[in-house]
């Protein structure tokens, strides 16, 4: 898909807290952030409709975009500190320094020749076409005695002069989970939307907390085995990613009518006849479709045909695995229990297995949303401590399989709440789904209660996609006649 993109680079800055209002802090990895270390980076777009000119935005809302970006750091500092890498055997650690040397690098662009339309659509779209409104974290600076020190968040805003704004983040997962992320952007969002209010007379999101971390003791050691494995592929590159090829990205929503219709007949189906949730239903419909794209593709460039007859049988025993995540807030008690603000990384990685033939057989979506709900049972019912030494045992087998999948996102986030005075989003990316098989989830951006679900996929397993996809909407639909 052809495109001609231009980007007028305005201004870069360094944001940071007000001086005197964060003192230098370092915080410890817990185990939950140790297998960051060795993950790609956290990117997302949001954009917004915007009427005015260029010089409209620099001078009437940029300046108080960047001023509340500073009063949030002030509570969200480690996005304006660094990850410091000593040499091994020392571990890793977050660091704040209000030495007025840590900031979140800030940039302001100019997009001039985009199409916003296209930017903005759910029909599949070129993945370079992002690209651009994407800021890139700088290298790590590495100290003559080999100590690293990694930015752990960089911001891009970019206006469409007469269309809209993008707010484009790059952040380390190191330093906080999907929900945290959430929590800093909601805060910011609403202290920008507040224009310069004074904070005080303000109804805000909570404040995160910081001081769990101490509390939060490692079972069985299981931060090691994720050091080992960061020591020994640390290249100090980022995680970063090469951009794949020939790939498109699309957005399918899933009315509130269409999510019952799924929900009623599994429940109907199902053996014990009990409510399944929406987040289930719209995952187990979603894998069930790709796996059908996936394989149905890999079938088609098999060369031999007599082997893949003799190998059949075999085939039908294989696995397929969906990596799920449960928030462990308020649900893991060390002294204390974590809090719902905690900032950091407290997500259990729950792996759901179905076999192919089961998967892809007549009721694949049924057992797919039996399976998923069985598997959140189980892991909100369990000691999830007392699990932690297991969790990468689990994730091992994941990545081992064929077209291990995994979610980024969720609906319950409400990622399309994020008013900057500009209205809600007209539309919201989560750009690392490129890489590592991701299926993004958000709440519908209609404001039905929906669901919307995000892909990447190469341009000819998209089209095979949504023709499947299509035919299971249809499905369901005529069921519920």
């Amino acid at each position: 898909m052809a495109h001609f993109q231009y980007l007028n680079i305005i201004e870069t800055s360094h944001i940071s807290p007000l001086k005197g209002t964060v003192p230098s802090t370092t915080l410890p990895l817990t185990f939950f952030d140790a297998p960051w270390l060795t993950l790609p980076l956290g990117e997302s777009l949001f954009f917004y409709s915007y009427q005015n000119s260029t010089e409209c935005f620099l001078k009437d809302y940029l300046p108080n975009l960047k001023q509340s970006l500073s009063t949030t750091l002030q509570h969200f500092f480690p996005y304006a500190g660094n990850l410091i890498t000593p040499p091994r055997p020392d571990p890793p650690y977050l660091r704040y320094n209000n030495d007025g040397q840590d900031s979140l690098l800030f940039t302001v662009a100019e997009s001039l020749g985009t199409d916003f339309d296209l930017l903005i659509t759910d029909s599949p779209k070129d993945i370079k076409v992002l690209h651009d409104f994407l800021p890139k974290l700088p290298p790590p600076h590495v100290s003559p005695e080999g100590i690293q020190t990694r930015p752990m968040m960089v911001i891009q805003v970019t206006i469409f002069p007469g269309r809209g704004i993008c707010i484009g983040n790059t952040s380390s997962h190191v330093a906080a989970d999907g929900v945290a992320f959430t929590h800093f952007m909601k805060y910011w969002m609403s202290l920008t939307k507040s224009n310069g209010r004074d904070p005080a007379t303000l109804l805000l999101p909570s404040l995160p907390t910081h001081s769990c971390r101490n509390i939060i003791k490692d079972p069985c050691q299981v931060t090691a085995g994720h050091l080992e494995r960061f020591w020994s592929q640390n290249s100090g590159k980022h995680n970063s990613h090469p951009t794949p090829e020939n790939m498109v990205r699309a957005s399918f929503t899933m009315s509130r009518n269409q999510v019952d219709n799924l929900k009623s007949w599994v429940t109907e189906q199902s053996e014990d006849q009990s409510p399944v949730s929406t987040f289930a239903v719209t995952l187990a419909f979603t894998w069930v479709n790709l796996i059908k794209t996936l394989v149905q593709d890999s079938s088609e460039t098999e060369e031999d045909k007599e082997e893949e007859e003799e190998e059949e049988e075999e085939e039908e025993e294989e696995v397929f695995n969906v990596m799920i995540n449960v928030d462990c807030r308020n649900r893991i008690k060390f002294t204390v229990p974590i809090p719902d603000t905690y900032f950091g990384n407290c997500m259990a990685p729950g792996i759901v297995s179905v076999k192919k033939r089961d998967l892809l057989g007549e009721k694949g979506f049924l057992v797919a949303s039996d399976a998923i709900t069985w598997r959140i049972k189980e892991m909100l019912s369990s000691d999830l401590l007392k699990t932690a030494p297991s969790w990468g045992q689990g994730v091992r087998k994941w990545v081992m399989s064929r077209f291990p999948t995994s979610i980024a996102g969720a609906p319950k986030l409400g990622l399309y709440d994020m008013d900057f005075g500009l209205g809600k989003p007209c539309k919201m990316e989560l750009v690392h789904i490129e890489t590592g098989g991701s299926i993004a989830f958000s709440e519908s951006r209609d404001g039905s209660n929906g669901v919307d679900i995000g892909l990447a996929l190469e341009k000819k397993k998209m089209g095979t996609f949504i023709s499947i996809w299509q035919q299971g909407i249809k499905k369901f639909n005529k069921y519920h006649e």
